[in-house]
């Protein structure tokens, strides 16, 4: 038995996209850490959920959308002491700050460490001196993290490139997996319907979506296309005005979103990267036709002509014709959504992908 601690830049992801691997870790013994920021609004449904899985809470505060080097260097600080005084003797982080921070505070505190890159993000994907200051962080991460997970080819050749860590040193992953029992197969609706969910963010494709909906108004005036999500109040973010000017319909951020999904029979995620996206995985496990982008991680999720479509990055006519397609032949719709769950079922299982990175760890 070891006691392990995964750590986090947004508390309620330890349970929305961690809760598999975490549940993996309590079903081998392991005694079981979760530490980020504390929940915006409270602690309640976050932190009841981890106890009441055994799961140990550790509140760990810092801007995870800002550079705040005094915050950032107490944060460090902080975690150095909780590794120290829970005696942790493995950890495991995602999400940028937390991989190098954490890398940092594990060094410090002696305690093995490994890295997850859940999508590298536009700061790494962009140019300029911000790139280059993540960059370096993340090789002085790699001398500490003896492992990296990705969840798509592109990422692991980047970061190899980047010199964050030699080829071997990483392990690819089917996404995060999706929960099979939670994302269960759902009828069809009886007409076509359109649903995307993301942050309101550019990088999202969340003005590619808007342009395709302004082409379909014409020529299928008929055709609900939703949009659920949270809006973003960093730099890239998509205002509400921008959204509610456009023929879509906004349903603000959902705290379950299989209701949205029982009335879709398409789902669009015409994002410009992703790691693996978790969204594209729970439509998939519905049943539903996918459209998304050829980007790194979007195209991970559609097999073109077995369970969607994939369309160029930003190309907002494409997106608009491949909705059209699959709306005017209902046909193609079931059969393409009837493979997205065998694909769902055979690829893209949680508990698996919880398995793969509790034996890569030797957990």
């Amino acid at each position: 038995m070891a006691r392990v601690l995964l750590l986090a830049s947004y508390a309620p992801s330890l349970v929305n996209f961690r809760g598999a691997l975490l549940r993996e870790w309590l079903a081998r013994g392991h005694e079981v850490f979760a530490a980020a920021p504390p929940p915006e609004g409270g602690e309640a449904m976050t932190v009841s959920t981890l106890r009441s899985w055994g799961v140990q809470w550790l509140p760990l505060p810092f801007a995870r959308n800002r550079i705040d080097p005094i915050g950032d260097a107490a944060m460090v600080l902080r975690l150095t002491g909780l590794l120290r005084r829970h005696r942790i003797e493995q950890m495991l982080s995602y999400t940028l700050k937390p991989n190098v921070f954490g890398a940092a505070a594990a060094a410090a505190a002696g305690v093995r460490s490994a890295g997850m890159v859940t999508g590298l993000g536009s700061v790494l994907l962009g140019r300029g001196f911000t790139r280059r200051v993540a960059e370096g962080l993340l090789r002085a991460a790699g001398r500490q993290h003896r492992l990296w997970f990705v969840q798509n080819f592109d990422d692991r050749e980047d970061l190899v490139r980047m010199g964050v860590a030699p080829r071997e040193a990483f392990v690819r992953t089917m996404g995060s997996g999706v929960d099979l029992e939670r994302f269960a197969p759902l009828p069809m609706p009886p007409r076509p319907a359109v649903l995307m969910l993301s942050r309101l963010l550019a990088d999202k494709g969340i003005r590619s979506y808007l342009r395709a909906a302004e082409r379909l108004r014409t020529t299928h005036p008929d055709l609900p296309l939703r949009l659920a999500g949270m809006q973003d109040a960093g730099s890239g973010g998509v205002p509400l005005a921008e959204i509610h000017a456009s023929p879509v319909e906004y349903l603000g951020a959902l705290a379950d979103v299989r209701p949205e999904l029982a009335r879709a029979s398409i789902y669009a995620l015409p994002s410009h990267h992703e790691g693996t996206p978790r969204s594209v995985l729970e439509a998939m496990a519905c049943g539903r036709a996918i459209v998304t982008s050829d980007a790194r991680g979007c195209r991970e999720t559609v097999w073109p002509g077995e369970n969607g479509l994939r369309v160029p990055v930003g190309n907002a006519r494409a997106l608009a014709e491949a909705i059209a397609r699959l709306a005017d032949d209902p046909k193609l719709c079931a059969r393409m959504g009837a493979r997205s769950l065998e694909l769902a079922r055979e690829h893209f299982d949680a508990k698996v992908v919880a398995r793969q990175i509790s034996d890569a760890l030797g957990l």
